[in-house]
Formats: structure tokens, C-alpha cells, sequence
């Protein structure tokens, strides 16, 4: 299981991954895909998410607004915006203030922790099949373990690597710790950043900024 005090450094890596600096309190647009409109920490999105369709509607209701509202702006944002943010200036001010209400705050915190369980199934995965080498996986690697499993799913064919199956090409970790080394080696080699190696950049970026959250390493 992932150690509880690596969770604030995950979540910040995730954010700084996701959002930057920016509020995960308001409405964004991706203009990617089928995206529509996304918010919180792991960017909800209300095209694709039921839940992220919910914690809008609920933090509107909460802040006032009449199903007729609503209705109007999850019909909106509940598609792909791929020009950008469909509502008006209006219909915007309001969804941000409610997101931002402490009403709002609350609902859209309980969407990520919802989120988060999610990535640190991902990573315990990880954590499991390193075990079975008897490895044990360094604090910045699992950041970098949270920030891939957060973007593409769960971690099976890095599970395999850290049982003992070489895969893309990269050896296993020989240990006894799986280092940040080698968990950049692994994500090097994957066809996401063989093609988009500048992404590579801003996830070494968004781990850095949130090593400082890390435990103090165990002597």
C-alpha cells in the first residue's frame, strides 16, 4: 500500500502535472479530443464524466441556481468544447463562483479524493509487483508512478517490468530500490513520450515541484 505520507506529494505532482499554479476551482478547457469543460485537481471532465456532471450540478444547486440553470449549462459543457468555453459570461461567472464557494471547495474535493483512490490503486499495484522481487520503490519514483498511472490508466505493462518482465526494451530494476532512473528509463521508451518528449519535461517539472513534500527518507 502506498505510504499515506507520500499522498500530499502525489497530489501536488498530479496538480502541477494537470493545472499548474491555476485554481482547480473553476472551469477549463482542454479544446482536446472530446474534452469539455474539466475542474479539480485531476480535471473532471464533464463530457466524459458522469461524476464531474454531478459535482457541478450539485455545487450550482448549492449556490442558488434553478434546474432551468442548471440544465442550460451542464448542456453546455456536457460535450466536446473544442473551441473553448461555450457558456456565457454569465452563465461562467456563475459556475466558477459556485466551484469556488466553500459549498463548491467541498464538492469538488470529494470528486478528487474519488480520483485519487484511483491512481493509488495504480500505484499499489506497482508497489505489489516490485515486492515480489523483494524491491522496494524509492519516494520521487512513485511520484512518477502516480503522475503515468494518472494519465494513462492502470499500470499493467510497468507492473510487469517491476515483476521481473522486461518490457519496451528496459531491463528490470536490478534493486534493491527502484530509483527515479529507472522509472524515467521505463517512460522514455513508451510511445507517449517517444512522440511528445517536451511532455517529458513538465512531468520531471511537476515531480520537482513537489519533492519537497516527500517524508525525509528513512535511514
Amino acid at each position: 500500500m502506498v505510504d499515506t505520507a507520500l499522498i500530499p506529494a502525489i497530489k501536488e505532482a498530479i496538480k502541477q502535472n494537470e493545472i499548474g499554479n491555476a485554481s482547480q476551482y473553476e472551469l477549463s478547457y482542454a479544446r482536446l479530443g472530446t474534452s469539455g469543460a474539466s475542474f479539480g485537481v485531476f480535471q473532471g471532465d464533464t463530457n466524459v464524466s458522469h461524476v464531474a456532471r454531478a459535482t457541478l450540478a450539485a455545487a450550482l444547486r448549492a449556490r442558488g441556481a434553478d434546474e432551468g440553470t442548471v440544465a442550460r449549462i451542464l448542456g453546455l459543457v456536457g460535450q466536446s468544447c473544442p473551441n473553448g468555453n461555450p457558456l456565457s459570461p454569465e452563465d461562467t461567472d456563475l459556475a466558477n463562483a459556485a466551484l469556488s464557494s466553500s459549498d463548491g471547495r467541498k464538492l469538488v474535493d470529494q470528486m478528487d479524493d474519488g480520483l485519487l483512490q484511483i491512481v493509488l490503486h495504480g500505484v499499489d499495484s506497482c508497489i505489489a509487483a516490485a515486492q515480489t522481487r523483494s524491491l522496494t520503490i524509492d519516494g520521487i519514483a512513485i511520484l512518477y508512478i502516480a503522475l503515468w498511472v494518472n494519465m494513462t490508466g492502470p499500470p499493467n505493462m510497468l507492473s510487469r517490468l517491476l515483476s521481473g518482465t522486461p518490457e519496451l526494451g528496459v531491463p528490470p530494476p536490478s534493486g534493491p530500490r527502484v530509483s527515479q532512473h529507472d522509472i524515467e528509463s521505463y517512460l522514455h521508451a513508451t510511445k507517449f513520450f517517444v512522440l511528445h518528449p517536451r511532455n517529458f519535461v513538465h512531468l520531471q517539472e511537476s515531480v520537482q515541484a513537489a519533492i519537497p513534500l516527500l517524508p525525509p527518507p528513512v535511514a
